[in-house]
């Protein structure tokens, strides 16, 4: 022990050399002990090993670096440096230079493309829901992947108005569902077996439709007096779309009577149609005997129902005129028109309506333009031409409204009173003013909107004929 204090004492200087400056006493700095021994002697080792070790404690530059001491930490800023940074921002000058551009353009293009990605995801997510809650599936269609492809299917047939993208989900989703274990008799099937079949009318894919829905038609009145099954899963208790056997029939005449009448089977189209308007009236009392006048779901759901019936008799309406029984189809417009009338103050005097699809919106414009283009039409066959002056004029004040003049089917309206007024003309024997009008209902149809019928060429056909053979006659 005293060997190893008089080796200390000894390695010790007298004086603190500057470059120890570890040992000065004063500034705020590591302490002495905070420092590796450099010492490459054991713990066993000679006293002279640990003198030389204590030797290099004290020697040479240590093996941190060195912190000043006057070097002080503030959250304090500098005001002159502060000032000297405002200036250069103000006196700061965008240019327009190559990398500037280049920079703002893919900033601007990063944040274009994440805003559109968002949207587009809550859109979709947001539409999902949607379809859900309105078209729900039936509970006894199993598979999670069917109602999937199901719903995809209602999205391009309901809300994009696609029937060549729906159709093949709709068989697809059918498909699924039949090996999963669905009954081939039931409701739900039945339903989209309907889809289909109306997918392919819109399409035009006509063969074997008529068979088909035949036998479907009646597969369902049988089924009539049976029980009416709903959606098990719908929160609308009198949803516009439950499954039902009424219906179902209302859907089937909605595309078998078409089909009949383009082929010129007056005939079958009206009996088809004559049931299909027996099913929606069906529906209405259905909803008429629970109907609560303060649930705004029951005032949608029957102004569905006036919807469908005010469509069916409009139609059957057009089968009795092309039939030439004018008096049955005088009595079906005019159902139509007071249907039309029931909707506009059911809207201002019900609580709200709550908010549907396009097509169920693009449902009642014009329909009771149309009814009154057919009124004032058998009124000039008649020779009524003062009886049928006041339906051409309430019908296009309907169809030139700023709300509906764009609306595919109010150009129609306007370009048939058009039409009709021409035809007045001829009959007064004014052949001049009869061509004025043809022509005019001719460029307004497919001159300003003939985007809007670019399929309608038979149409077209006819309206350049009617034309050719007044001038033909003026000509003579």
């Amino acid at each position: 022990m005293l060997r190893m204090l008089r080796g200390f004492h000894k390695a010790t200087p007298k004086a603190i050399p500057k470059h120890d400056w570890h040992r000065q006493v004063g500034h705020k700095l590591l302490p002495a002990f905070h420092l590796r021994l450099n010492s490459t002697s054991s713990s066993g080792s000679s006293p002279a090993g640990n003198d030389a070790g204590v030797d290099n404690l004290f020697k040479g530059k240590p093996r941190f670096t060195q912190v000043h001491p006057k070097v002080v930490f503030s959250l304090k800023r500098d005001p002159r440096a502060e000032a000297a940074a405002a200036k250069r921002y103000a006196n700061y000058e965008a240019r327009l230079t190559p990398a500037n551009i280049r920079k703002v353009a893919g900033r601007g293009l990063m944040l274009i493309v994440y805003f559109t990605t968002v949207g587009y995801i809550i859109f979709q997510v947001v539409t999902y829901f949607y379809v859900v809650n309105l078209f729900p599936v039936a509970d006894d269609l199993k598979g999670i992947k069917a109602r999937n492809v199901a719903y995809l299917a209602t999205y391009y047939d309901i809300f994009e108005h696609q029937p060549e993208k729906a159709l093949p989900f709709y068989k697809r989703a059918l498909q699924q569902f039949l090996n999963n274990g669905a009954d081939p008799n039931s409701l739900a099937v039945m339903n989209f077996e309907l889809n289909i079949e109306r997918c392919k009318y819109e399409l035009g894919q006509l063969s074997g439709i008529e068979e088909k829905l035949t036998k479907m038609l009646t597969a369902l009145e049988e089924l009539r007096d049976g029980p009416q099954e709903t959606y098990a899963d719908d929160k609308v208790a009198h949803h516009s779309e439950w499954l039902s056997t009424d219906m179902l029939i209302f859907k089937l005449a909605d595309i078998l009577g078409p089909t009949y009448y383009d082929q010129g089977k007056i005939d079958q189209a009206i009996d088809i149609y004559a049931i299909g308007l027996r099913a929606v009236k069906a529906l209405k009392l259905t909803v008429s005997e629970s109907f609560d006048t303060e649930d705004i779901i029951d005032y949608t759901t029957y102004d569905h129902m006036n919807l469908k019936e005010a469509s069916m008799s409009f139609k059957l309406g057009k089968a009795f005129y092309a039939k030439q029984d004018y008096q049955t189809a005088e009595t079906l417009f005019r159902a139509t028109i007071n249907y039309c009338r029931q909707h506009k103050t059911h809207i201002n005097t019900a609580p709200r309506l709550l908010p549907e699809w396009r097509a169920f919106v693009d449902g009642w414009i014009c329909l009771d333009s149309a009814a009154m283009e057919y009124l004032a039409r058998m009124d000039i066959d008649r020779g009524n031409h003062g009886d049928a002056l006041p339906w051409i004029v309430a019908g296009r004040k309907l169809a030139t409204a700023d709300e509906n003049y764009q609306n595919k089917q109010c150009i129609r309206c306007e370009s048939g009173f058009m039409t009709q007024l021409g035809r007045i003309a001829e009959h007064q024997g004014d052949y001049q003013r009869a061509l004025v009008r043809y022509r005019e209902a001719y460029d307004y149809l497919y001159l300003n909107f003939m985007h809007k019928f670019e399929d309608k060429l038979e149409e077209k056909a006819a309206d350049v004929d009617r034309i050719k053979a007044l001038r033909a006659k003026i000509a003579n």
